[in-house]
């Protein structure tokens, strides 16, 4: 058996991001975030549109002659196939904007004031990046934002756990209030994490891509 199947939490060490990070941070940023697709579209598609849309295309398939029939079946495949591309290329735009941005230079967005940091956590044996979570002020207000990532291959050991206490323990210690993150509906898991390390739902929204997905803001005052 590898000795990456197992490991737990207490084999890696949460330390500050180096430059050298980077190439297994950005691989742990896109592909944690496009793992978000197919939720999305799981919870796109029973969404009231796109069921009226497929309810319309039915009746209008059954309505045609027997020999074009096939017509409706192919249209309400082209219509789920669009459901998903659409969730495909919301996810995809926010990973091109975030690499564009904060992820272009990590150091100057999260590393360049005292109450902002960007933690790795990388394995003490394998040297490999199994994690990462970055906190960042907010200008004019006394609680900070958060998120973080863990490697497929590593989740489910504790791990996520000990990088969101380390963001935690971080707020404690600069006597910040609150923290908040956001996630959406279709990130079960991330929701379980969350809750189990004190967080609390504190507001959900619908944006006008509602149809994708259904963000939730959630948060924990620090004891």
């Amino acid at each position: 058996m590898p000795v990456e199947d197992k490991c737990d939490a207490s084999d890696f060490q949460i330390q500050v991001f180096e430059p050298k990070d980077y190439p297994a941070v950005k691989r742990l940023f896109i592909d944690g975030t496009m793992e978000g697709v197919a939720p999305a579209f799981k919870e796109a598609l029973p969404h009231p549109v796109n069921m009226a849309v497929l309810a319309g295309i039915a009746a209008l398939t059954y309505a045609l002659p027997g020999h074009l029939r096939w017509l409706g079946f192919v249209v309400a495949t082209a219509w789920i196939i669009a459901v998903y591309w659409c969730c495909h290329m919301f996810y995809a735009f926010y990973v091109n904007d975030k690499l564009a941005s904060e992820m272009k230079d990590i150091e100057k967005h999260f590393l360049s004031s005292p109450g902002d940091c960007y933690w790795v956590a990388e394995h003490k044996k394998l040297k490999v990046i199994g994690g990462m979570v970055a906190v960042k002020s907010c200008a004019g207000a006394s609680k900070k934002e958060m998120g973080d990532e863990v490697d497929r291959q590593y989740r489910r050991r504790g791990l996520g756990v000990r990088l969101t206490q380390t963001v935690l323990d971080f707020a404690q210690k600069h006597e910040y209030k609150k923290c908040v993150l956001e996630t959406t509906k279709a990130q079960k898991a991330a929701q379980k994490l969350y809750l189990k390390v004190r967080f609390q739902l504190i507001k959900t929204y619908t944006p006008d891509i509602n149809i994708f997905i259904n963000p939730q803001k959630i948060s924990v005052i620090p004891r």
